[in-house]
């Protein structure tokens, strides 16, 4: 096992991503109590891992305006100055769990003697422990398969997210008399890429039946842009909403997480999120893998057709409108589901 005294971990970009190092940070800081460990983030998706008490100082990586979902606000940097800053913290271990090139030679350029990451597109000669991507495995082994590699163990995998009081009570500021619904459901049907999102009309069955059942009102959040979207939902199911779309930050959406009885997602972040905060969740997966790709946690299910042999396809798909992937994806599998959490959370309507 190494012995380290300044770590930096590299893991900037997608909010799903960043929430699935918590069990490579906890066990990282369990193996290395003495070590200062650093870690680079993106100015939005860092944000997911505000109070870990396993990292002692998160650096924003902020070099573009590429991600809509991922932008920081300020001006943004340049690469190099990021090297040059990094260079003088004098960093002996690098854990590179992006798997960039670039990303790679940052962790080379900046002088540490151990680092350890994936040997993709050609890194190799950039890592002293370079690891096969085994893309059969959850992402959250696959990390943990980095650690493995420098001989800390990991002996467990569970998600968590730290919200603290403030948060919550901003979230019960701008959502009035939130604790006083009878069941609370995350929807979030919005998805960066649009191979992952599920007809409209789907999800307009899913809540009509889940609130005929159970009294359950969606609660609908994301970025500004997918308010529309949500505002044609409750058009089209019916049923009263709460839109939060483009009002809370990212902290206050995970609080509000903490406060539903259920969330059903796409896959997605915030279906890694609420899972990390303790909620129930159900996920619907289309051309991805759900092995890889699912909330890791006993509160949680994927839903897919699994008589499909063309998926999962990683995007690499035969068909031109995924008409047998999600298009047609029954939504009394993904109510079943559902039922199956709500049940045992709230009473049905009688």
């Amino acid at each position: 096992m190494i012995n380290a005294k300044k770590i930096l971990v590299i893991r900037y970009r997608f909010l799903g991503d960043t929430i699935l190092t918590v069990p490579f940070l906890r066990n990282l800081r369990r193996a290395q109590p003495n070590a200062k460990i650093d870690m680079l983030v993106g100015p939005v998706s860092g944000l997911v891992l505000e109070g870990c008490p396993y990292v002692d100082e998160f650096i924003e990586f902020d070099t573009t305006r590429f991600h809509k979902y991922d932008r920081g606000s300020g001006k943004k940097k340049s690469y190099f100055s990021y090297l040059l800053e990094l260079r003088k913290r004098k960093y002996d271990t690098v854990f590179v769990l992006k798997r960039s090139l670039s990303s790679a030679f940052l962790g080379f350029a900046i002088g540490a003697k151990v680092r350890a990451g994936y040997a993709t597109e050609g890194r190799s000669l950039l890592l002293t422990h370079p690891v096969k991507w085994n893309t059969a495995i959850h992402e959250v082994d696959s990390v943990q398969s980095v650690l493995e590699a420098v001989g800390i163990p990991a002996p467990d995998k569970h998600l968590e997210a730290w919200i603290s009081e403030k948060e919550t009570a901003s979230v019960l500021s701008k959502v009035k008399d939130l604790r006083s619904y009878k069941t609370k459901m995350l929807i979030h049907a919005a998805a960066a890429h649009p191979d992952k999102t599920y007809p409209l009309a789907l999800w307009a069955e899913v809540i009509k039946a889940l609130n005929s059942e159970f009294g359950a009102t969606p609660f609908f959040t994301g970025d500004h842009a997918d308010r529309g979207t949500y505002e044609e939902l409750e058009r089209l199911s019916g049923v009263k909403s709460v839109n939060m779309a483009g009002e809370l930050t990212v902290r206050e959406s995970m609080a509000l997480y903490k406060e539903m009885d259920l969330a059903v997602c796409v896959d997605s972040g915030p279906a890694h999120l609420a899972c990390a905060v303790g909620v129930p969740t159900v996920t619907l997966f289309g051309p991805t893998d759900p092995n890889r790709w699912r909330p890791l946690g006993p509160l949680t299910q994927a839903v897919f057709d699994e008589t499909l042999e063309c998926r999962p396809c990683h995007y690499k798909k035969t068909c031109d409108d995924r008409r047998q992937c999600l298009t047609e994806l029954s939504p009394a599998k993904v109510i079943e589901a559902s039922r199956q959490f709500l049940n045992n959370r709230r009473p049905a309507i009688s």
